[in-house]
């Protein structure tokens, strides 16, 4: 399976989850087999949001994407990435690293329709 986490920077699992999905400059990917991690891509943000034609989403889309990790998602990509089937979980504001181990060993909460978006419902 493949997760995606907005990040601050390109430091990999060493990278600090970014506070705004959509904004995020880089987007860590992280592929994981059998409970561990096989490896961790970067990609940079180069959606609508920056001067590029494609949303946030397809970006990840392209990437075969599953599951999206964040600590603050707006209700527009909220509603974009449960429509095309990711799974969305909430993380508190930490590394890479740390909230993949947490995702493994079942600790992140997923984000729920009442529950999840910049407008402070969380």
């Amino acid at each position: 399976m493949k997760v995606a986490i907005p990040t601050e920077t390109n430091g990999g699992l060493s990278s600090i989850v970014y506070n705004h999905f959509g904004m995020a400059p880089t987007y860590t990917v992280i592929e994981i087999i059998n409970n561990e991690i096989k490896d961790v891509e970067i990609i940079d943000n180069t959606s609508d949001h920056f001067g590029g034609s494609e949303s946030p989403v397809d970006l990840l889309l392209k990437k075969n994407v599953g599951i999206v990790i964040c600590s603050n998602l707006g209700p527009h990509a909220m509603i974009a990435l449960r429509d095309l089937g990711f799974d969305i979980f909430f993380t508190k504001r930490d590394n890479v690293k740390e909230i993949v181990e947490n995702f493994i060993s079942g600790k992140l909460q997923r984000f729920y329709e009442d529950k999840a978006s910049c407008d402070k419902k969380l």
